[in-house]
């Protein structure tokens, strides 16, 4: 029957039912056929929402929603671009640096690639690069912002598995600028393809005054995670700080949130986190029923039964993550994936932070292919282009983040080395 729930699942989200009801509906007819009392599912969904610490999720979705109302985002695209717009292919480096940053202040890959696709794309295009290689850029760079910390994702695997946030965010940072760099390099290769040229001379003055202008809005997210890190705020108080430090800047120093701007940022952060509890409540139910059916033990078993090779058990855990990552949301995906790989992955030693970073780029990589690719779907919403046009530069980009999934998944050290 656990096998069964999985297949209805990604049968119901192929056909396009909201992810959320996907998961309950699956979960209600497999307790129904199963001879459980369907009573139980609404205490299971209250249950599965009912801790503290999710307050974070919509905490930081509000932080993220704040900043970009705002001109940080200009600001710190100015900061990106006196950095490395020297490079060859200047704007495509702005782009993969600006993400980065971008990646300190909304935890979510999908925000940034919606905000980045909106600047980006036009000013790539007037600059001669094709508007398919700019949207490529723009989504696979979006990436960054789960890997990078605060990661909305990370909260999630924190909650799911009892891990350390504060480490979890830890360990997101030598991947994240990893995974940075590695875009960085396969754009300079596009860039000596295409002939792309550089955005602007590199001068100390430019650099020096584009600071100047974007400190203020690097500190906020430094002092946020930071704050958690140290272990002076939970991960609910440092996005509560957040908060309240976009809400001052934003209206009083910026001066580009006004009173009445607020009831559309309000309103689509509880839209965004609406749809991410909705999933945590269902998936509460779900990961009931597969405990339940101890689908967690089975998977272990055939992997085990597969190899005992320590590797070659990752690499197939790889292969799990990245094939569910193409059908499942990220939070979905961590919710109900992640309890059934866990014992296996303690079984073999690896530490639960280390996964966790693992966990995130593999929903990374599924974020940009298809059939759900969140990420690769907003940019196409938000460029009126076509999967097909984009795929045909993000390939290479997704298999830059493959690459570096197989180095982070190898060398554990790069993940807990601040641990």
């Amino acid at each position: 029957m656990g096998w069964l729930i999985i297949f209805l699942l990604i049968l119901l989200i192929i056909i396009g039912l909201p992810i959320s009801f996907a998961i309950l509906t699956s979960s209600l007819i497999a307790m129904y056929l199963s001879g459980i009392d369907v009573i139980m599912a609404p205490i299971q969904l209250f249950s599965g929402v009912n801790r503290f610490i999710l307050l974070a999720i919509p905490l930081f979705i509000f932080m993220g929603e704040l900043m970009n109302a705002t001109s940080i985002a200009y600001r710190i695209i100015n900061l990106a671009r006196a950095l490395v717009g020297w490079m060859k292919g200047g704007l495509a480096q702005v782009n993969v640096v600006t993400s980065m940053f971008m990646a300190e202040m909304s935890g979510s890959a999908v925000a940034d690639a919606a905000i980045m696709s909106k600047i980006f794309v036009p000013s790539m295009v007037k600059q001669g690069y094709s508007k398919a290689f700019s949207a490529a850029v723009t989504a696979t760079s979006a990436t960054l912002g789960i890997i990078i910390p605060p990661s909305i994702p990370m909260v999630l695997y924190g909650v799911t598995t009892n891990t350390s946030i504060s480490d979890l965010f830890l360990a997101g940072i030598i991947p994240g600028i990893l995974l940075g760099l590695a875009f960085m390099l396969t754009n300079y290769f596009f860039s000596r393809k295409e002939n792309f040229q550089s955005d602007k001379k590199f001068k100390i003055s430019n650099l020096s005054q584009a600071f100047k202008e974007s400190y203020i809005a690097l500190i906020i997210p430094v002092v946020v995670v930071g704050g958690l890190i140290g272990g002076f705020v939970t991960a609910t108080e440092a996005a509560c700080l957040g908060v309240l430090a976009s809400l001052f800047f934003g209206i009083f120093v910026f001066k580009d949130i006004k009173y009445k701007d607020l009831t559309k940022i309000v309103l689509t952060t509880v839209e965004q986190s609406s749809i991410v509890l909705m999933i945590i409540a269902a998936s509460a139910v779900l990961g009931q029923f597969l405990a339940n059916e101890q689908l967690p033990q089975q998977i272990a078993s055939y992997i085990s039964d597969i190899s005992e090779n320590y590797y070659i058990k990752l690499f197939l855990i790889n292969i799990f993550l990245l094939l569910l990552g193409m059908f499942l949301h990220a939070s979905a995906a961590i919710i109900v994936v992640v309890p059934i790989l866990l014992p296996l992955v303690t079984q073999m030693g690896i530490d639960p932070v280390h996964f966790g970073v693992i966990t995130c780029l593999n929903l990374g990589i599924g974020q940009q292919t298809p059939p759900v690719a969140s990420v690769l779907l907003t940019v196409c919403a938000t460029t009126s282009l076509k999967v097909e046009q984009i795929m045909k530069y993000a390939k290479w980009y997704i298999l830059t983040m493959f690459i570096v999934l197989t180095i982070v998944t190898y060398i554990p050290s790069l993940s807990l080395f601040f641990k």
